[in-house]
């Protein structure tokens, strides 16, 4: 069973609007890590998935804007890990409505570990060059 997704506040990379969109994508994860354990209907679930798909391309374009609005220098790789994603969650969704019995488990797995990692790594260091550069205090 996958575990809850626990954010922190060293997760924070210092924009507010980045930063509430982790959470809230946290908090979307953690709804589908719940629905799974009390093995909540696949149209919900299904619904969910489209909903993380969707708030999730909000937040890459609202990341790629401030990396475009800052010359940020990864900002080509950053997307590309975002595109990346996106394809991944979309084949998971797609297999899932084919009837893929252990994509839930799959799937919020490769969330938690995609979007733990991404956030410390990739997203601190865009955080890194805005203190950096005087975007950010």
């Amino acid at each position: 069973m996958v575990s809850m997704l626990n954010w922190t506040d060293d997760m924070l990379v210092h924009i507010d609007e980045i930063d509430d969109q982790h959470r809230n994508l946290f908090l979307l994860i953690n709804r589908l890590i719940i629905h799974k354990r009390n093995q909540g209907r696949r149209e919900e679930l299904l619904d969910l998935i489209r909903v993380l798909v969707a708030f999730a391309q909000t937040h890459f374009r609202t990341e790629d804007h401030h990396m475009a609005e800052t010359s940020y220098p990864l900002a080509v790789a950053h997307s590309k890990e975002h595109s990346k994603f996106t394809e991944r969650i979309k084949e998971f969704a797609s297999d899932y409505e084919k009837g893929v019995e252990d994509l839930s488990d799959k799937m919020l797995s490769f969330l938690r570990f995609w979007w733990t990692t991404h956030v410390a790594d990739s997203d601190k260091k865009f955080a890194a060059y805005l203190r950096n550069e005087g975007y950010i205090p």
